[in-house]
């Protein structure tokens, strides 16, 4: 995993191994390609959509403008400017959204490697979570303004024999935290 920019390649990139260690290493974990991205030096969001809606939506102007960004081989990514100030509302607003299965938030500066991760992790969480609720997570801990917080979920990263560790947070409104905490103690429960 690469913590360079890059503005030339888009698309699939690098097979990695994820692992969430504070869920062991079978549920949380999974072999992925970290997407390769170009970001822009402007904060914005990642929308991952529904593949269904992926398709049937092609060659819409969010489509032409986020081709810079994820390329022409993830028909499911877009990339939304947006203020810094606005990224972690905007990015949890969007998450309720039917059609939406993930949410990045980018604040400038962060790296397309790490973002790249902050999607793969932000699969893995939704595919643990009971009717695979849409999640937000971000490289760094963003600015989140009043009724949000941030949780930290260490990863193990292991891309062509060389292990990382690194931290991604996963965004909430307060208004989830009960949620998310029941959802901790049922897979405790099953885990152990």
């Amino acid at each position: 995993m690469s913590d360079g920019r890059t503005k030339e390649r888009t698309g699939m990139g690098t097979a990695a191994r994820i692992v969430m260690p504070d869920t062991g290493d079978t549920l949380g974990s999974g072999h992925t390609r970290l997407t390769n991205l170009a970001l822009p030096d402007r904060a914005g969001l990642l929308l991952q959509r529904a593949p269904e809606m992926a398709m049937s939506r092609s060659g819409r102007l969010v489509d032409r403008r986020s081709r810079s960004v994820v390329g022409g081989v993830r028909a499911d990514l877009h990339f939304v400017e947006l203020h810094r100030g606005e990224l972690a509302r905007v990015a949890l607003s969007m998450a309720r959204l039917a059609y939406v299965r993930s949410v990045v938030v980018c604040p400038v500066g962060v790296s397309p490697g790490r973002t790249a991760l902050a999607l793969a992790v932000a699969g893995l969480l939704r595919d643990r979570r009971p009717g695979e609720a849409p999640v937000v997570t971000c490289a760094v801990c963003p600015p989140l303004g009043d009724g949000r917080t941030a949780v930290p979920h260490e990863v193990r990263v292991d891309v062509d024999g060389r292990v990382q560790y690194r931290l991604v947070w996963e965004v909430l409104g307060w208004d989830q935290i009960p949620g998310w905490l029941a959802d901790l103690r049922q897979a405790a429960r099953e885990d152990g």
